[in-house]
């Protein structure tokens, strides 16, 4: 039997990490759960596989499976077709932070004959709820000064170098959607001076946002663990920032300053 056409040719969008994805296809996905089940890491250890699809507006670009793990029936989310970027900072997170994100059980840069990477993730059950209103927050900033701590000691050129010309990018490509996007043109180069001489730029998680964390327990002592990790090399306070415009919450700059002074680490 001929191999299906296995990649499906319409471009991505410009903000999609991944350069292609794979057919939504039944043939397709028939390929990657047999290559699943011969792989040395998966071969006997993934059972009840299905068809998974994401609870978010943005469809994914992966192609993903649930089932379960043996032999001690962990639940499981089978994540195919991903960034080298996140196959690496997933499997080494897992490896040396427990707690830090979702146990990554199998992982590989290859499946079978296919030059893809992929992850088998420990399902958690819990997504975030809005009536836990600033403890989800806190939990989120808690978990992503952590993820920089990790970091910190990762030696590896998997991260986006952002300086002030990933800013000059955008900025250009914003004139005609916002007129302030030209004032921050004009000052860009001081501006950016003045904010690395205060905050040296660190590897951030880089995509903090509710739709990249899962949650154990609900409030009390709620707890976020990350995934999908985009690390980039900022100034700290841009990762707060970003999480404040993109989910809401308020002063939360601020209160990653007071979680980055209880680990003893510098704070502008």
């Amino acid at each position: 039997m001929p191999t299906p056409q296995l990649w499906d040719e319409t471009p991505p969008p410009s903000w999609s990490q991944l350069r292609r994805r794979l057919r939504d296809d039944p043939e397709v996905r028939a390929v990657l759960l047999a290559e699943l089940g011969r792989h040395p890491a998966t071969a006997g250890r993934l059972t009840g596989l299905r068809t998974y699809r994401t609870p978010t507006p943005q469809p994914s670009h992966s192609t993903w499976f649930a089932g379960t793990w043996a032999p001690d029936g962990t639940d499981v989310l089978v994540k195919i077709n991903i960034t080298l970027r996140e196959r690496f900072w997933m499997a080494a997170a897992s490896a040396a932070a427990t707690g830090l994100v979702p146990r990554v059980l199998a992982s590989d840069t290859g499946l079978g004959g296919l030059d893809v990477a992929w992850l088998v993730l420990e399902r958690l059950p819990r997504a975030y709820d809005p009536t836990w209103g600033a403890a989800g927050c806190s939990a989120m900033l808690t978990a992503a000064a952590r993820f920089q701590v990790f970091a910190a000691g990762v030696d590896t050129p998997l991260v986006y170098e952002e300086g002030a010309g990933t800013i000059r990018h955008w900025a250009l490509g914003g004139r005609q959607v916002c007129a302030e996007a030209g004032v921050l043109l004009r000052h860009l180069d001081a501006d950016w001076a003045w904010v690395t001489s205060v905050a040296a730029p660190e590897v951030m998680f880089g995509d903090l946002h509710f739709g990249n964390a899962v949650f154990r327990a609900p409030p009390p002592g709620l707890t976020a663990l990350l995934f999908d990790p985009i690390p980039r090399r900022q100034p700290w306070p841009f990762e707060p920032a970003y999480f404040e415009v993109v989910c809401g919450g308020s002063g939360l700059v601020a209160e990653m300053a007071a979680i980055r002074a209880g680990q003893g680490r510098p704070t502008c």
